[in-house]
């Protein structure tokens, strides 16, 4: 069951005026936040209260909102009211501070008027609820703790040294920035005079009429074609005494072998040189193996020969300003990988003819 005491507090929350029959009223005012400087204490908003003891005159209020909460009815409520009046006088009458909850205390002055003074850590105005006292260190604090931490200044004599300013002329400035505008164009140019030399002369752009990335490298080296010549050492060949056979060429069908001309040295030197020109046929099968490209016809005879003795259907293949010596030939991929599988065995390489 709610006292008396918990019903005025939850009035004066909502209302700024409630009385207690037969005893006074209680006030309320709002206040606005104030500073306590020489405390160094910032007051919220708050409610204050005055006790009127005129008020005596019941307006209903305190007693509707104890029979509400306290679910009786009004003459019940009135009554208990009513028995919390005469207790309250009796214990000031008695000569006792009577102390209600959160809203003050009542006493006695001796002149036998009621005094009420507010409880200040309970804040009645909903607007500031939950807020309280902030404090803080008064300006005058600050200063005499200053005054107290400042230490003695030393003098102290610095001496004084002249700085010669340096004269800076004017031409001499005019000079460089004119330098440095020379040196920034010869920066732009010197690139461009050299890429113009250097890549007509050390790169195949010219014939190819491709430009690559590579080509601005000065120390790019380019890497070898996949073409590369026979292993066989072509040099230890000797250039012996040719005699040209029919039967060289006749063997394969597909290529006419047409001897012209056959010109010998004086008896002194070793060494023959034959000529011989080589007609394409169309017979020939679709693919030739090419082992060697010559600008003379002796050396490619001579290639041809050692093929044949080691098994192979070499043939010279025309067209051209090179002779061309062909280590066989076939008709289909498979063919052609087995004979450059065996080309490869013996020690030469080559590229592929269509």
């Amino acid at each position: 069951m709610y006292s008396v005491e918990e019903i005025i507090c939850q009035l004066l929350l909502r209302h700024s005026c409630v009385i207690i029959p037969s005893f006074g009223g209680f006030v309320a005012q709002s206040v606005s936040a104030s500073i306590d400087k020489e405390n160094g204490i910032i007051h919220p908003p708050s409610k204050h209260l005055l006790f009127n003891k005129n008020l005596i005159n019941n307006d209903g209020l305190l007693t509707a909102e104890y029979a509400t909460f306290n679910r009786i009815n009004y003459t019940d409520s009135l009554s208990k009211i009513d028995l919390f009046t005469i207790n309250l006088k009796s214990e000031l009458n008695a000569g006792r501070k009577v102390e209600l909850p959160k809203i003050g205390t009542f006493h006695l002055d001796s002149e036998k008027n009621i005094c009420f003074e507010q409880n200040r850590y309970f804040n009645f105005l909903l607007n500031a609820y939950g807020l309280s006292n902030v404090q803080f260190v008064p300006s005058q604090k600050v200063q005499e703790v200053v005054e107290e931490s400042i230490t003695p200044i030393v003098e102290v004599e610095i001496p004084i040294v002249a700085i010669e300013t340096p004269i800076i002329d004017i031409n001499t400035s005019r000079k460089s920035r004119k330098l440095i505008k020379y040196v920034a164009a010869a920066a732009c140019f010197l690139p461009i005079a050299f890429y113009s030399f250097w890549i007509p002369a050390k790169t195949n752009v010219i014939q190819s009429g491709v430009i690559s990335i590579n080509d601005f490298n000065p120390f790019y080296k380019s890497e070898k074609g996949l073409y590369s010549p026979s292993k066989a050492d072509l040099e230890s060949v000797k250039f012996e005494d040719v005699s040209y056979t029919p039967t060289l060429y006749t063997e394969i069908e597909s290529t006419e072998i047409e001897p012209t001309e056959i010109v010998s040295t004086s008896e002194s030197n070793s060494n023959l040189y034959t000529s011989i020109n080589v007609k394409s046929s169309n017979k020939r099968q679709i693919f030739e193996y090419i082992v060697g490209c010559f600008s003379s016809n002796v050396n490619a005879v001579n290639l041809v020969n050692t093929l044949k003795n080691q098994g192979f259907d070499a043939t010279i293949i025309s067209g051209g300003n090179l002779t061309r010596v062909s280590i066989g030939s076939a008709s289909n991929s498979k063919a052609l990988d087995s004979l450059i599988q065996l080309s490869n065995s013996k020690g030469y390489q080559g590229w592929i003819l269509k």
